[in-house]
């Protein structure tokens, strides 16, 4: 039984068919060479003694073992021996086809026929599918009065699940219901990143006639399925307006202006039409997986941006390769000469004799450079090719002037991001807030550049303001100002305290998650002192908005004030 553990399996048996021309072969030679090498037939016996030496047949005998033996090694190395059974991950062509979930962000989600409320039950449904469907692309629109991008088509599973809890109805900068500018926005992600193809899910309470021809005439020749979830009862519920220091379940009824309470209802009519109507599924949220199920979405499809759902599956790997070396050295036995020398140079140490390093030899310049980026940024700068990964070592190696010179050269709304960042780390606010603006006009869904933008402007200010103090306190004729509850310079005693503290721009490069450390500048005795006290920089960064519900809505209202301003 042992024995049989270590016989190999083989990958290639077709090539047994070689083993009886081998041996044909063998003998055809051997009885050519006999034949052409006895010349006893062919001279006379008088010339025998003289001209021939005695035939060595055994001799003869033993090249053509040794050359069967070659021919028998090489043959068993095309069978493909395999000695050890390898688990290779292998991919089933099943994927999850791209995905647009589109959510109805009006107060109707605030009733609470399924409690506490149809919003939160919604937010959850959404992470539940979102897990489900692991690393696939999805994306999340959120629509009242007007359509909004809260996730773009990628599978970051993380910013979703944080972007979704942050969800509330008032963050939307214009009241009403449009689903269809919604799914139309969706249709756009969708042709954008998916080539036009995918899935759109609608969460809704209901649409009017004008959503309902809209969405039909959207969906006419287009590769794209609308699965439609109805969110609430039909037999409706009060919503429940949250108070500003409470949540929804003790916030006030909403009302109109009667003074009645206001009850929203699940037109689950204009939902079950536009299911007919476009060739739609449709089904009632539920607490648990079976409306997803029952709408297919986790049926399989062939895209290009989806995951692949993987399996272990065992796999034979040809190690004939190992064979290749006993067939070198037989080969070397039939050299005439200096074949024990070739011999013993097969094992003989090697000697390093390499004019170039290993890294150069092996690795690629950008390879180097990924390997250096991480301790000495600064190296890895000189060794890439990419303008954006030269950028980006430079950044990390606090050359924060030359990084912003090669971002500028990238025009992409990341670049200048970046490159907005490291003007702001270089102290230069104004440059960085022209920076932050360009790539907001590229891409206005771009949050983080949002923040900073509106984080640079209020310093900028706050400087302005402090100027301005400054030299109200040096000349006394000018009118000073009550600085009282505002964020105002310190007095020229509170200056000349902090005679060597940092820079005002300091305290905006430390919210910018820069990678490294900002270097502290020491004013020289000649410059004015502009640095703000300890306390001061304490209160203006409290200020600071860290609520990702609040940068939501600045985001929403910049989108919506762009459209508005549109030509």
């Amino acid at each position: 039984m042992e024995l049989f553990d270590y016989w190999p399996q083989w990958t290639r048996l077709y090539w047994l068919a070689g083993f009886p021309v081998i041996l044909l072969l063998i003998i055809a030679f051997y009885k050519a060479h006999k034949i052409q090498s006895n010349w006893h037939f062919f001279l006379p016996k008088a010339f025998h003694s003289a001209l021939l030496t005695q035939y060595n047949e055994k001799k003869s005998k033993r090249r053509y073992w040794l050359l069967g033996t070659a021919w028998f090694i090489s043959l068993l190395a095309l069978l493909g021996p395999n000695w050890h059974t390898y688990t290779k991950q292998t991919s089933q062509e099943q994927y999850f086809a791209p995905l647009i979930i589109v959510i109805q962000l009006t107060p109707d989600l605030l009733a609470n026929d399924l409690p506490p409320s149809r919003l939160h039950h919604v937010q959850s449904k959404v992470m539940e599918l979102l897990r489900l469907r692991q690393s696939a692309y999805s994306s999340i629109v959120v629509y009242a009065g007007s359509p909004h991008t809260l996730v773009p088509l990628s599978n970051d599973l993380v910013t979703s699940q944080n972007l979704l809890q942050a969800l509330r109805p008032d963050l939307m900068p214009k009241p009403g219901q449009r689903a269809d500018l919604a799914i139309q926005r969706a249709i756009e992600l969708l042709r954008h990143g998916a080539q036009g193809k995918g899935q759109v899910l609608l969460f809704s309470t209901g649409i009017t006639s004008l959503e309902l021809n809209t969405i039909e005439k959207l969906l006419k020749r287009q590769p794209i399925a609308l699965k439609i979830i109805g969110v609430g009862s039909t037999a409706g519920a009060p919503i429940i307006e949250p108070d500003s220091t409470s949540n929804a379940q003790q916030g006030h009824f909403m009302t109109d202006n009667d003074g009645a309470i206001v009850l929203s209802r699940l037109n689950e009519v204009s939902l079950q039409l536009l299911s007919q109507r476009t060739n739609s599924p449709y089904t009632q949220l539920r607490y648990d997986a079976s409306d997803l199920n029952e709408l297919g979405l986790f049926n399989s499809t062939q895209n290009n941006f989806t995951t692949t759902l993987k399996e272990q599956k065992p796999t034979l790997q040809d190690q004939g390769y190992w064979l290749v070396l006993p067939v070198l050295l037989l080969t070397l036995l039939f050299a005439r000469r200096g074949s024990l020398l070739v011999l013993l140079l097969c094992f003989a140490p090697p000697t390093q004799v390499f004019a170039l390093s290993l890294n150069e030899l092996w690795l690629r310049s950008d390879q180097q450079a990924a390997k250096l980026l991480e301790h000495t940024p600064k190296q890895a700068a000189e060794y890439f090719n990419d303008l954006q990964w030269r950028a980006t070592a430079l950044y990390l190696a606090e050359d924060y002037i030359a990084a912003a010179n090669l971002y500028e050269q990238i025009n992409t709304p990341q670049a200048h991001y970046n490159r907005g960042n490291a003007l702001a780390l270089a102290g230069l606010l104004q440059e960085a807030a022209i920076a932050y603006e360009q790539a907001l006009r590229q891409n206005p869904e771009l949050l983080a550049a949002q923040y900073n933008l509106n984080l640079v402007d209020k310093h900028l200010k706050a400087q302005k303001r402090q100027t301005k103090n400054e030299k109200t306190a040096t000349n006394p004729s000018l009118p000073t100002e009550n600085a009282a509850g505002s964020i105002t310079a310190p007095t020229t005693s509170q200056a000349m305290d902090h005679k060597n503290s940092t820079p005002t721009q300091n305290s905006v490069t430390d919210s910018l998650g820069s990678p490294t450390p900002v270097p502290h500048i020491k004013n020289s005795p000649n410059e004015s002192e502009s640095a703000p006290s300890q306390l001061h920089l304490e209160r203006w960064l409290e200020q600071i908005p860290d609520n990702p519900s609040e940068l939501l809505k600045r985001k929403f209202w910049y989108e919506q004030s762009l459209q508005e301003n549109a030509p």
